[in-house]
């Protein structure tokens, strides 16, 4: 891996990332790089976990929730953009090696464009969270492919079970059409589109989401969309899912008073209550019933 001026620019022109102040906070980032030897080792031990390595190591990397853990003390916040950007021509070859079409192109160029931009653009953080330095590079490393409302990763370790199996976990994007009759055609589409790159044949597809929570899932109205989506999957719950609650419900990374959480959607207000009269909401993992695979 040869980082470089040139590399970043390329990187930022392939995920048309046209800002100019987004482009010199990464120049920045990479002088300040190239300034510590230290910090230069661990960029590129944690490039090597990201695209070359395959083993569980980059599994264990969404346990780390501070930048210090991974960089040190003194980083500049923008290398976990630089990171993911590194990665940007494995992902050029991966989508000639797997022959993807125009559309899938089309698709991982703007989920990893989302991740390198969405936490500097909406929510105003200084650089990406490590979340989704890790999330754009399944797309990088080709380990997901999007077909309709959701997407599909491939894993080989059964989220259940934890026993060594080839299966599908289905994931939603932001904005996503989650009409349940789109839902259901996404599946039935992904076959043979997991089949092309994945080589699988009839998988299992799993679910694993604060949305298949049963203390979110007694919470909705009938004829819930959500509530609809549940139903497709059997579900086991597993450990708390708080930190998936405060992202994804209340765009927060952390809340040392629920009293303070907003209440501007009927749900938001619904988990309040459930917070503060001391629920601990699980995450529930969904196996698709077989009538839906």
């Amino acid at each position: 891996m040869m980082l470089s001026w040139k590399m970043i620019d390329e990187a930022l022109l392939f995920y048309d990332i046209k800002d100019d102040k987004y482009r010199a906070k990464c120049h920045e980032a990479y002088e300040y790089l190239n300034k510590s030897e230290e910090l230069k080792s661990n960029f590129l031990r944690l490039y090597e976990i990201l695209y070359e390595k395959k083993d569980y190591s980059l599994a264990k990397l969404w346990k780390v929730k501070e930048k210090s853990e991974l960089f040190g003390s003194v980083y500049q916040p923008y290398i976990t953009n630089l990171l993911l950007l590194s990665g940007w021509d494995i992902h050029y070859k991966n989508m000639n090696k797997y022959k993807m079409d125009d559309n899938q192109i089309k698709l991982h160029k703007r989920r990893v464009k989302e991740a390198l931009t969405y936490d500097v653009y909406e929510r105003g953080y200084d650089g990406i969270r490590i979340s989704q330095m890790l999330w754009g590079s399944y797309f990088i490393n080709l380990k997901i492919i999007e077909v309709g409302s959701l997407q599909f990763e491939v894993v080989d370790i059964n989220p259940i079970t934890k026993e060594k199996q080839n299966c599908i976990k289905i994931h939603i994007p932001k904005n996503s059409d989650f009409k349940i009759n789109n839902i259901i055609n996404s599946i039935r589409m992904s076959k043979q589109e997991i089949l092309k790159y994945f080589m699988l044949d009839n998988p299992e597809y799993y679910c694993e989401s604060w949305l298949l929570s049963k203390g979110v899932l007694k919470l909705l109205k009938d004829g819930s969309n959500i509530l609809k989506f549940s139903k497709l999957f059997d579900i086991t719950s597993k450990e708390n899912c708080m930190n998936d609650i405060l992202n994804f419900v209340y765009g927060i990374l952390s809340c040392d008073d629920y009293n303070t959480l907003q209440e501007d959607t009927y749900l938001q207000r619904k988990i309040k209550e459930e917070l503060l009269n001391g629920v601990i909401i699980k995450i529930g993992i969904g196996k698709l019933k077989e009538e839906y695979r």
